[in-house]
């Protein structure tokens, strides 16, 4: 079955008419010196409103030519228009700048003496519409309703700019009742005030459709006259020449001499530069932050268009004699595209390239040999000079990994680009990507055969390359963002891609003896359990539990949740009942044992390879902060300070004649919030390696820090760090078990004591208010858009998260960083031979603040100071970054 493919559409504005909304919506709009700017911001608004909604392949203006546009209808009724008043002078000064806005846009705009615009829009309309191009009229003159056609659609501006109708043959007829080819005898009949457009006196719109109903035309009311009633056959005898005259007054032209050319009406030859100088320099914020959206809709079009008609050409590659004949070169970037069987990729199954976007090849990786593959591929790959673009581009360089290739050059992946520019977004595989920003129709590329995946392979370059081309002009709008991308996450991509491949080494048979040892753990909360319940019953169960406690055990139920099948047993509402029953902790543990138990200690050991080394996998597109996750197995979720956390982590080792080497940042984002805050008191404490937290206690409570108690400078801790994630005096009762009104107390005396970092806070949430995003140090963005939610609690949660992310997501980047300047140092220290290559240390995790590293004993010293300048001096910053380093046999260790 061959695929339909839509029609071009061409929109044509009618300049005047959105150019007079505009100006009379906002008379007094006006840049700080004065410049008049209400027409243009008026045209504007629609421009990109047109190019959002509409999605034009085609775009051009009709204006009105002042003084002579209407010199041929004035001779035939010298009463046209008369009377209207002329626009203030102030109209006329904008018109200039409109010419520069369509300029930007690379709209044309067509005026012609003795034709009005809507004679131009209706002459333009009918040759596009006769070479099958959907042709979309953007007006609030009804005038062009006459014009409506299957492939002829009126916009119709109603209230102001946003308020648009849309007219279709069949929505027009719902409304009038008519035909659209008998608006222009209605017009005819009802006349037009505010054109001096006599009609019939005495006949109005709705008599005017009656007699279309009954009579069909014009005519046929005149031939028809004697079935009328006296008294309107009278009005309609009297009115004939004045109807006829009208008619012919109020008839859109579509013979002007106007040519459309395509090329010259090409809407994709907007400069989105020259446009955001124009709108800045007029003072539109509002249409600046628009603008990456909008222009992104301009250049799905183009993309649809090629992919429906096939994209480039394929050739498959399964020989080595094939293979031979590819030519790198002269290749100045290169797009690719893997698939393997296997989670870290060690079954590759194809690989797709396509050589500076020109033609796509498929390489069968199963029919080629692995020295095949090195002997023709390496070289290229290996070249750090020629770019590589891709989509999750990580596996891609472990697919290498397995054939004994080593990808370097990376320059974009357009998963991760897309997450820069967008954190909020949910929209993760390609087709997805696809659907989201390049408008694509076709069908999914991840849940097709291999076979199929081969044959679609220019489908997928093209995709590739039209958002990586999309993605780049946005980023060379955001410098900061660019910069970021280009230092920090690009460079990772490579390091995250070895750390997975590496994978870390698993004491499986510890954990084995850990979950018989959890077994017995289990049976004895369990029988505590049924002791204070006084039967047996199904702990996970929310029911049956809910029922022991509430019911059974009468624990109070005030301030507890309930839900539709009763009251909740979720973590946070038993925290309330905590010293209500000794029953509470023991749920408490048993939660945590047997979760731990079933997610980390039993399921670990079935993940491992045939090297005893579990493999986790680090996502750059999950945690809005730009924080890298960790999944599959998720092992920055082993609690940290608990005895039972640290047993697992005990069963992550180092290989054989080696260690594993730690590093830790120190009270990190506190440390960068001391920088952001300018808070020089903090600033100069961190450098001198004061205790922070002591400190804090001793302002707050107005004592010597000799006299400040343990569970004083636990307080301050508490608030130290919560700060930073929007602690609430109900946060800090859970945290420390103050009163409310010592909690609120001490939130109050912590901002009396640290006021720049308040004032710091309320910028973070005006920016957030004002701008619609916020950054953190190096340039990463987050969009908060639900802080204007009607919701109370989605605008306090985003709110906590627009303060949160300068500090986390300053601390993730940084971290980032430091990972990729680690790595740089260890391949210099091999490329100088300094280690052999069996003696080559290997970052193995990253987890919170810290890395952890792989490396023979006797390296062991040199990487922990590596790794401690390394981090410290990552980012310079005024405050100190100070790193703790630790050596062990196992995780647990450290």
């Amino acid at each position: 079955m061959s695929e339909v493919i839509a029609p071009k559409k061409l929109a044509i504005i009618d300049g005047n008419s959105v150019f007079y909304r505009g100006y009379y919506a906002m008379p007094n709009l006006s840049t700080k010196d004065g410049t008049p700017t209400g027409g243009v911001y008026g045209f504007a608004v629609m421009a990109l409103e047109v190019i959002k909604r509409l999605k034009p392949d085609y775009v051009c203006v009709a204006w009105d030519k002042p003084k002579t546009n209407i010199r041929k209808r004035v001779a035939m009724y010298p009463e046209y228009k008369a009377g209207r008043k002329p626009p203030p002078p102030d109209f006329y000064e904008q018109i200039p700048v409109l010419h520069e806005l369509l300029d930007a846009f690379g709209w044309p705009l067509y005026e012609l003496d003795d034709y009005e615009a809507d004679d131009i829009m209706g002459s333009l309309a009918v040759q596009a519409a006769d070479v099958g191009i959907d042709v979309q009229l953007v007006t609030s003159d009804l005038d062009m309703l006459q014009l409506v056609h299957p492939k002829v659609h009126v916009y119709a501006l109603k209230k102001g700019l946003s308020n648009i109708e849309l007219f279709r043959p069949e929505t027009f007829i719902m409304k009038y009742g008519i035909l659209p080819e008998q608006f222009l005898d209605m017009k005819a009949l009802k006349g037009d005030s505010s054109d001096n457009i006599p009609g019939v006196p005495g006949i109005g719109e709705k008599g005017a459709i009656e007699l279309l109903k009954q009579f069909k035309t014009l005519d046929g009311v005149y031939e028809n006259l004697e079935l009328t009633k006296e008294s309107l056959r009278k009005k309609l005898e009297a009115g004939k020449e004045s109807a006829y005259l009208s008619k012919k007054i109020a008839a859109i032209w579509t013979d002007a001499p106007v040519n459309l050319d395509l090329s010259e009406v090409d809407g994709s030859k907007v400069d989105p530069e020259k446009v955001r100088d124009l709108l800045q320099k007029l003072e539109f914020r509002t249409l600046v932050r628009q603008l990456p959206e909008v222009m992104r809709v301009q250049e799905q079009h183009e993309v649809r268009s090629v992919l429906e008609h096939g994209g480039g050409k394929i050739e498959i590659i399964d020989t080595e004699t094939d293979l031979k004949k590819l030519d790198f070169d002269k290749a100045h970037q290169l797009f690719l595209h893997s698939r393997c069987a296997g989670k870290h990729g060690q079954d590759p199954l194809i690989l797709i390239l396509s050589v500076d976007g020109v033609q796509s090849y498929v390489l069968d990786l199963v029919k080629l040999s692995k020295n095949t593959v090195q002997k023709h591929l390496k070289a290229v790959i290996e070249n750090d000079s020629i770019p590589k673009i891709g989509y999750d581009i990580k596996s891609t360089i472990k697919m290498f990994y397995t054939l004994g290739i080593n990808l370097k050059g990376v320059k974009h992946d357009v998963l991760i680009g897309a997450f820069l520019l967008n954190s909020l977004r949910r929209e993760q595989t390609l087709t997805e990507l696809a659907n989201a920003d390049l408008d694509y129709q076709g069908s999914q590329l991840e849940d097709i055969s291999t076979e199929e995946l081969m044959h679609r392979a220019s489908e997928i370059m093209l995709i590739i390359e039209a958002l990586y081309q999309q993605q780049t002009r946005e980023l060379k709008n955001m410098p900061r963002l660019l910069e970021l991308a280009e230092t920090i996450e690009w460079p990772v991509i490579s390091v995250l891609a070895a750390m997975e491949y590496e994978g870390i080494e698993l004491d499986t048979s510890y954990l084995k003896k850990m979950s018989e040892q959890l077994n017995d753990t289990i049976s004895d909360l369990e029988q505590q359990i049924y002791g204070y319940a006084d039967q047996e019953f199904n702990i996970n169960s929310p029911m049956q539990l809910a029922d022991i406690l509430f019911n059974k055990l009468d624990l109070s139920k005030i301030g507890i949740k309930k839900g539709k099948t009763g009251f909740s047993t979720a973590a946070s509402e038993l925290d309330k009942l905590r010293t209500a029953h000794p029953i509470i902790d023991l749920i408490t543990q048993y939660r945590e044992v047997t979760k731990l138990k079933n997610t980390y200690v039993d399921t670990l050991p079935t993940m491992v390879d045939d090297k005893s080394r579990v493999h986790t996998t680090f996502a750059l597109t999950v945690a809005q902060t730009g924080r890298l996750s960790s999944n599959d197995p998720n092992l920055q979720n082993i609690p940290v300070r608990t005895d039972l956390g640290k047993h697992i982590r005990t069963a992550f080792v180092a290989g054989r004649g080696k260690v594993l080497v730690g590093a830790d940042y120190s009270q990190f984002e506190l440390r960068i919030a001391a920088y952001l805050c300018d808070d020089l008191d903090l600033i100069d404490m961190f450098n001198k390696d004061v205790d922070v937290h002591l400190a804090t206690a001793a302002e707050i409570y107005g004592r010597e820090p000799e006299d400040i108690t343990k569970n004083m400078r636990r307080d301050a801790k508490v608030v130290n760090f919560g700060v930073m994630y929007g602690l609430s005096a109900h946060g800090l009762v859970q945290a420390t078990g103050m009163t409310y009104e010592q909690a609120q107390h001490f939130i109050k005396r912590y901002f009396e004591v640290r006021p720049k970092l308040l004032t710091y806070i309320d910028s973070v949430k005006e920016k957030a208010s004002q701008d619609g995003y916020v950054e953190n140090l190096l340039g990463r963005r987050r969009p908060t858009p639900d802080v204007h939610s009607s919701n109370f609690a989605m605008r306090e949660a985003a709110m906590r998260a627009a303060v949160n992310m300068p500090f986390q997501g300053s601390a993730a980047d940084i971290m980032k960083l430091a990972m990729v300047k680690i790595q740089e140092n260890f391949d210099r220290k091999m490329e100088d031979g300094r280690w052999k290559m069996e003696e080559a240390p290997k970052m193995l995790l990253q987890i919170h603040d810290s890395v952890i590293v792989e490396c023979p004993e006797d390296l062991a010293e040199e990487i922990a100071k590596l790794l401690k300048e390394t981090m410290e001096n990552a980012y310079k910053l005024p405050v100190k970054l100070t790193v703790d380093t630790s050596m062990g046999k196992n995780w647990g260790e450290l």
